[in-house]
Formats: structure tokens, sequence, C-alpha cells
């Protein structure tokens, strides 16, 4: 009985800490600051399974989503009145630091509008307040920022590298989050978003 009750409470706490894995912090703060006009907003939790898990692998082959990224996740629509500006979505992902995890603003056509960190321990993240850095990602759609990727399909090519500085391990996490950020918004929530809103 007693193991039972150890494994039914590592199980509990493994799905707490994979519901929470990509949480945003504080919603009403981060997306007001991506979004300043914004007057309100709404919330969609959608399940990210194993088939949307093959699909990603399909279309960004070398990567891969964390068994502990499956599960529920929260895609946040910034309004301005009844007028829809476009999305938020935090996304983690594993480098030498431990988990990068980004804020990511993406408009109304599934481009990048802008991005943040909300946890980092790299030394180098000063590189995202870098603003050519950031031009490198702003405005672009996941075939867009696909170019960037070497033929490894993991890593960045030069023309993005040339713009990390000394940073290219960190522009490599936050070119792979950001194709994954991309992929899963049209993947997991495009439909609801263009048929109800």
């Amino acid at each position: 009985m007693r193991y039972v009750l150890m494994l039914i409470a590592i199980v509990y706490s493994s799905n707490a800490f994979g519901d929470a894995y990509c949480a945003l912090r504080d919603p009403v703060a981060q997306i007001k600051l991506l979004y300043p006009q914004k007057t309100n907003q709404l919330s969609i939790i959608k399940q990210i399974n194993e088939g949307i898990r093959q699909q990603l692998k399909h279309a960004l082959p070398n990567n891969d989503l964390h068994f502990g990224e499956l599960g529920k996740h929260t895609l946040y629509v910034a309004l301005q009145e009844k007028t829809k500006l476009g999305y938020i979505h935090v996304r983690s992902e594993q480098s030498q630091w431990g988990l990068v995890e980004i804020i990511w603003a993406i408009d109304k056509e599934y481009r990048i509008k802008d991005f943040a960190f909300q946890r980092c321990r790299s030394p180098k993240k000063k590189l995202i307040n870098n603003q050519k850095f950031k031009n490198m990602f702003i405005g672009k759609n996941l075939y867009q920022l696909k170019t960037y990727l070497s033929d490894d399909g993991f890593t960045a090519n030069q023309d993005l590298l040339s713009h990390a500085g000394d940073a290219p391990e960190l522009a490599n996490v936050i070119l792979r989050c950001a194709l994954k950020t991309l992929l899963l918004t049209e993947l997991v929530w495009k439909t609801e978003l263009e048929n109800t809103l």
C-alpha cells in the first residue's frame, strides 16, 4: 500500500510539473508589456499530445518535444475591446544552463511580434535586448525562420549567428524555441482561433 501511495504521489507531482512547464507567470502584466494597447485577454487551454509531437518531428526534423512538454498548454489572445491584437505563448527550451523560458508575442498572421525571457540563467542573456539580434526574428514566420537553420536542422547558420555576438549557444536555443512556438501555435490553436474569434 505504501508503494502505491508513493507511486500516486510521483505521478501527481509529475503531472503538476508538466502542466506548469510553460506557464506565463503574470499574464496580465506580461501581456500588457508586449501589447500595451490591450484592454483584455482570453486564454485557450489545449492539449499537446503524442500526435502533435510527431507532426512537429516531421516538420522540424532533428527537433523534438520533451515528454514533459506533453499535456495542457495555454495560448493567450490579446484583445483591444473585441479586436484581436495577437497571441502570447510561453515555451521552454533545454539549454546548457537549464530550461530557458521565452515569452513570445505572435501576430495574427503567425509571425513573431516580439519576445522576452521569462527565465534564463545564461550569463549571455543580454543578447535578447540586442535589437539587431531581435530584428532577425521580428516580423518573420515559421518558413522564414527555418532559413536560419544550418544543414544539421538543429543549430543556427551564420546568417543568424553573425548577429549573436559571443552567445551562439543561446542564439541556437532561441531559434529552436521560436520555430517550435510558431509551429505548435498553428498546429494546436489555428482552427479554433480562425473559427471562433
